[in-house]
């Protein structure tokens, strides 16, 4: 069966949804909103915790099939509540993992992801059981995710950059400055990260980052804000907030996305929020939409530095 191998170099993304062991052993107590959220139909019986999961993994499959036909040439294989995404093309694995987070946190889905380049083994064919594939860019892809940081980062090694350099150097060049180390407050150590939550859209044709104008930076800081939102405020995500370690992941999100820094953009905004609000609604959600948006317009340039408006 050797001969169904196929071994090669290239960029594997590793995807996991959080929570949701937790949700599957009834540890969490759903009640009516949070079955409401997810428009879960009345005639499927009785709702309980194996219908939400189920639910949500409908949806996260959802969005690997659509990216999935989006990247011919990536390959995507979904196991239960995770996923590998992987290919030779390295460019096009970073643009799915970038763009595939924030269409979860979109669709309510909370999660978090390992990036690793290097030796993937795979089968050379799809069948009707998927792909199998291993090598050590998958083990350290998984790894990765599993390293200790919390909330939807997308922690990767240092050899990443290096190859998507020698891959494609022009993207390489647009988007190299979303690579950068944090330090984990559990363990003081410092990681690398993808800092995928800076940009509102990950795509081949994408301007330097480094000399975007200003409305660029404008927009991107929007998008961000809004993302923090909807871990902060919508209400798909109220089951992922009842129990600590949910609200733990739900409040490391929301602290880094709405993080008020200049580490990519020289911009200053009063969205830096902490914490997570104890009643959630598509109202409140939609006029936090509405005020980012309103603030942005005011938006002013001094001193090589954007300042939103301070709030009233």
């Amino acid at each position: 069966m050797g001969h169904l191998l196929q071994k090669k170099n290239g960029a594997v993304f590793f995807v996991d949804i959080l929570g949701f062991a937790a949700l599957t052993q009834n540890k969490i107590d759903l009640d009516d909103k949070d079955y409401a959220a997810w428009n879960i139909p009345g005639h499927l019986g009785k709702h309980d915790n194996q219908l939400l999961a189920a639910t949500i993994l409908v949806e996260f499959r959802k969005i690997l099939l659509d990216f999935q036909a989006s990247f011919p040439s990536v390959t995507i294989a979904q196991l239960s509540d995770c996923a590998f995404v992987w290919s030779e093309n390295i460019r096009d694995v970073i643009i799915v993992a970038c763009n595939l987070m924030r269409k979860c946190v979109k669709e309510g889905i909370l999660c978090r992801g390992g990036l690793s380049c290097g030796e993937i083994i795979e089968t050379s064919q799809n069948n009707n059981i998927g792909r199998l594939i291993l090598g050590e860019a998958v083990s350290n892809a998984a790894r990765l995710e599993q390293c200790g940081a919390k909330g939807m980062r997308i922690m990767m090694n240092d050899e990443v950059p290096r190859a998507l350099h020698d891959y494609d150097e022009k993207f390489y060049n647009r988007m190299e400055v979303l690579f950068q180390p944090f330090e984990n407050p559990l363990d003081y150590k410092i990681y690398d990260e993808l800092k995928w939550y800076y940009i509102p859209d990950m795509n081949e044709n994408m301007p330097e980052l480094r000399n975007v104008d200003k409305n660029y930076m404008i927009d991107a800081t929007c998008e961000r804000i809004k993302l923090a939102g909807h871990l902060r405020l919508h209400p798909k995500f109220s089951w992922n907030a009842k129990n600590s370690e949910g609200q733990n992941q739900l409040i490391s999100s929301i602290r880094f996305i709405a993080a008020n820094e200049k580490t990519i953009f020289n911009i200053h905004h009063w969205f830096d929020w902490s914490n997570l609000v104890e009643k959630r609604s598509d109202a409140t959600f939609k006029k936090m939409i509405a005020r980012v948006d309103r603030e942005s317009q005011q938006a002013m340039l001094h001193e090589k530095t954007i300042y939103f408006p301070e709030p009233e």
